[in-house]
């Protein structure tokens, strides 16, 4: 799709839904969207759930200080609030206060059982849930009444605290198996889809937008939400996006590091360097034959590393506002290891690796082995300027040590299908971790996010152990040596550390941006909208 066409889809929906920010009497939140959803089941779907989480709510949310608060439950079980507790046979009971009074957005009653189905769903092995493997040690759940929830683990488990970032209503998908919610188009795409939150279901319109309303059951009080519409355009075009806001028909947007300058001095907006719990990456896939000649020798991967100049990419592409990243885990976090240390730029060393492998220099100057180039597809994702920029330099510096490197693009949807099957050489990408990390879904040899086929037993003992744990100082041995462990395999390569600029008008208030899976809408139900 052109830039012109998705201008003319933005204008579209504003036409559809009055004219530019706040229309008439209704205060309308607009939003340039980056890209289409996939799914509006957040335990699901491949995109990130900002949408998603303006209906459906959880047992708890993220703040911008990547604390983790209650939203459903009315607290969260600690051990010094006595909800957490360790039996002598080693099991953990987490007893979870729910809200009383909440309503769906048809107005049945949400409770107890709500949970314990959700907690149904995501274990079973057809849910495709993205975070599946975190419920597995939960072995029970209990409602002594429909206020309050009783988890039973079969032990300790760090991350107890961050799960059930949904929750499902029973009432209307109770009947179904695992495989049936996952195919169930009415709840995926809007028509049955309800939750307990701010905004309720509205439209979504293939390929334009999906606009949420106002819930007037929510359980906060009469006065919320403060804004009666929210319209998500969809406009994966960067150059379009930031066009659009530039013309004030938009009060949220997303824009690329390298836009900043050009939009920070702009009346009526700011721009906010959200730092994320985010890294670029480049990953490498050995799930196929191909793959494992390619790069199943550890010398390839490290010859690769080398000769990845990631200084350049982080100061002169992004321009200098992203920091270079060794690690999933953000450095601001207290579990994150600085000993481990990607290695450098140095073509010399690559090259040096590349021979000692047994791939020599072909008559066109693309390294051969046994007849076969070294050379690789790079699966892009369409409208992801910033990713495929990236890959157009590693392509440059890849062929500068007689690496060949070629792309495939394919829109968003497509691009996750492909991922989630496998069926790929090589993406440069990007994984939100929670406030409290665990690398185990995306590194584990059955992890339920690891699609690249690296598999290391010795590090699933470890990642297992830093999970099962409620200490923080053991948890931060076993991390540490999962970070170092990384480096020495080399399967992965970390870039930079994400930095989201968002875009918000001055007439929203209250917006407290946030890095966390979660995202920036966590609190949009107070958010004012001034005329």
């Amino acid at each position: 799709m052109t830039a012109r066409s998705l201008t003319v889809i933005a204008l579209g929906v504003l036409a559809a839904c009055g004219d530019g920010p706040g229309a008439g009497d209704r205060r309308i939140l607009r939003v340039a969207y980056e890209r289409e959803i996939d799914l509006l089941n957040p335990f699901t779907s491949q995109n990130l759930a900002d949408i998603s989480y303006t209906m459906i709510e959880g047992l708890v949310t993220t703040d911008e200080n990547n604390r983790y608060v209650p939203v459903l439950a009315s607290a969260i079980p600690t051990m010094a609030n006595g909800l957490l507790t360790v039996e002598p046979n080693g099991q953990v009971r987490a007893t979870w206060p729910l809200r009383s009074g909440v309503l769906w957005h048809d107005g049945a009653p949400f409770s107890a059982a709500d949970v314990c189905f959700t907690w149904r769903f995501v274990i079973d092995p057809k849910s495709e849930t993205y975070n599946r493997e975190q419920y597995l040690n939960i072995v029970g759940c209990e409602t002594p009444n429909d206020t309050t929830v009783v988890f039973t683990w079969s032990g300790e488990y760090a991350y107890y605290d961050g799960l059930f970032e949904a929750i499902l209503p029973r009432h209307i998908l109770g009947s179904m198996s695992a495989e049936e919610i996952v195919r169930y188009e009415p709840y995926n795409r809007g028509s049955k889809t309800i939750g307990t939150g701010p905004f309720r279901f509205a439209e979504w319109k293939s390929g334009e937008y999906i606009r949420v309303v106002r819930n007037d059951r929510y359980w906060r009080g009469a006065d919320l939400p403060a804004i009666d519409e929210i319209v998500w355009a969809f406009i994966p075009d960067a150059n379009t996006r930031l066009n659009a806001l530039k013309a004030g028909r938009y009060h949220f947007g997303r824009i690329l590091p390298v836009q900043v300058k050009e939009i920070q001095s702009l009346p009526g907006v700011r721009t906010h360097l959200v730092n994320s719990n985010s890294v670029m990456h480049l990953d490498l896939n050995v799930k196929s034959d191909r793959g494992r000649r390619l790069f199943g020798d550890l010398r390839v991967r490290q010859a690769i590393a080398h000769a990845i100049d990631r200084e350049a990419i982080a100061t002169q592409l992004m321009e200098g506002t992203v920091t270079i990243a060794n690690s999933p885990i953000n450095v601001s976090s207290s579990y994150h290891d600085a000993r481990a240390v990607h290695p450098a730029f140095d073509p010399a060393q690559a090259a040096a690796l590349l021979d000692q492998a047994g791939w020599t220099a072909g008559p066109d100057g693309v390294r051969q082995r046994d007849g076969e180039r070294l050379g690789f597809t790079m699966l892009n994702r369409a409208g992801a300027t910033d990713r495929i920029a990236v890959a157009q330099v590693i392509q440059a510096q890849l062929k500068a040590v007689g690496i060949e490197v070629r792309f495939e693009t394919l829109e968003s949807a497509a691009w996750t299908l492909r991922w989630r099957t496998g069926q790929w050489e090589s993406i440069v990408s990007a994984w939100f971790l929670p406030a409290d990390p665990s690398l185990t879904g995306l590194y584990a040899c059955d992890g339920a996010n690891n699609m690249t086929g690296f598999c290391d037993p010795a590090l699933d003992s470890i990642l297992e152990r830093s999970d099962r744990t409620l200490d923080p100082d053991r948890r931060k041995r076993d991390l540490d040596l999962a970070q170092e462990m990384l480096v020495a395999t080399a399967r992965t390569l970390p870039l930079y550390y994400n930095v989201v600029p968002e875009v918000v008008s001055r007439s929203i208030g209250n917006y407290r941006g946030s890095g966390t899976n979660f995202g920036s809408f966590w609190n949009v139900f107070e958010w004012p909208l001034a005329p």
